[in-house]
């Protein structure tokens, strides 16, 4: 029998932090343990979903985390996983896949100046405590900016404007929630799924679903056969619960 492949983002898709939860978590159903104690959990019907998945699909993670932040999922993802909003794909033992590293380095290494451009404005324009801010960094080369608010998500409204006119066309920006980032034009998780599904589609009667919660997961998504949307998602927000069906 053909195993589907199934590419999926992680956070507010398949697992969230307790935070987000209409009910208390279950300590059973913790997914990913987190430095700063907000761990993230799955809901009895996510648990059900993935433990049919992982038994079904080959699953494959994508993803914004790190590779140190991947690590601490306690999901037991066995196959290809990409990570870092792109910028790596980890093989099955582990191993980061050295052609893509190396083309999606030189693209990050070229964006390194607007990429500290960022982050020193953050540092140095806005009240101390306010934010926190950091450029995602693996083997060595920063990938991504990334700054969330230490109060409320609509703090990132007094800094998204002028963060988003020094990235100008050389990033992609991308905000969910308490969560803004801003990514090197040509690194992304549409083109780390486009780049992967070139190397495991054998067989063309392999069906590809893409699942994401987030605006910024649709273009992975819109490369697969089917696509998966969360209930109270971003894109259910933004798209399903706008009236325009």
């Amino acid at each position: 029998m053909i195993r589907p492949i199934f590419f999926s983002d992680l956070d507010d898709t398949i697992f969230q932090t307790a935070r987000k939860m209409t009910t208390a978590p279950d300590p059973a159903h913790l997914a990913s343990e987190a430095l700063n104690g907000s761990h993230s959990y799955m809901s009895p019907s996510q648990a059900a979903m993935m433990d049919w998945l992982l038994g079904s699909t080959r699953f494959i993670p994508v993803t914004a985390r790190s590779t140190e932040a991947l690590e601490r999922c306690r999901v037991p993802f066995t196959d290809h996983q990409i990570c870092t909003n792109g910028a790596v794909i980890l093989l099955p033992d582990g191993t980061p896949d050295s052609h893509w590293l190396d083309q999606t380095r030189q693209q990050a290494e070229a964006a390194a100046g607007v990429l500290n451009d960022l982050l020193s404005y953050v540092q140095s324009r806005t009240p101390p405590d306010r934010y926190r801010c950091w450029i995602v960094e693996e083997f060595g080369t920063g990938f991504y900016f990334c700054v969330k608010s230490n109060g409320v998500a609509e703090e990132l409204d007094g800094i998204e404007t002028p963060l988003a006119a020094i990235a100008g066309d050389r990033l992609l920006r991308h905000r969910n929630d308490n969560n803004l980032s801003f990514t090197p034009v040509g690194i992304s998780k549409r083109h780390a799924v486009q780049y992967l599904s070139a190397r495991l589609l054998t067989d063309s009667a392999t069906p590809v679903f893409g699942m994401g919660d987030s605006l910024s997961d649709l273009p992975f998504m819109a490369t697969c056969d089917m696509l998966v949307i969360p209930r109270h998602s971003q894109i259910d927000r933004k798209i399903l619960g706008s009236g325009a069906l």
